[in-house]
């Protein structure tokens, strides 16, 4: 199960030490995902884990070596700069079912008004 996303590594590992108190959940992991434009690869390690019964595991540091080969999941690249066209468009529907409902409004009016 997901939970929670985050860009700084300490507040992942914070959130995950929230949840694992809290009688819901039996154990956590924190998952650091790398993603590499130039190969278009990412790269997942689990930076953190608990289990309610066991010991408690601290963080481990990433300037250690890598002890076995990592995940690797391709992923598609984001496009950038949408955000102003899906807006335009998003406002310009909206005009568009205002319109069309002042219209059937107005055609209401004028036939039983």
């Amino acid at each position: 199960m997901l939970d929670s996303v985050h860009d700084d590594k300490n507040m992942a590992i914070h959130q995950g030490r929230m949840l694992i108190s809290s009688p819901h959940h039996m154990a956590i992991r924190v998952i650091q995902e790398t993603y590499d434009e130039a190969t278009d690869n990412t790269t997942s390690k689990i930076i953190y884990k608990e289990q309610k019964g066991g010991d408690e595991e601290k963080p481990k540091k990433t300037t250690s070596k890598k002890k076995g080969p990592s995940t690797k999941v391709k992923r598609k690249k984001r496009k950038k700069g949408n955000t102003s066209k899906s807006l335009l468009v998003l406002v310009l529907s909206m005009g568009g079912i205002g319109l069309g409902l002042l219209a059937l409004l107005g055609l209401l009016i004028a036939k039983f008004g």
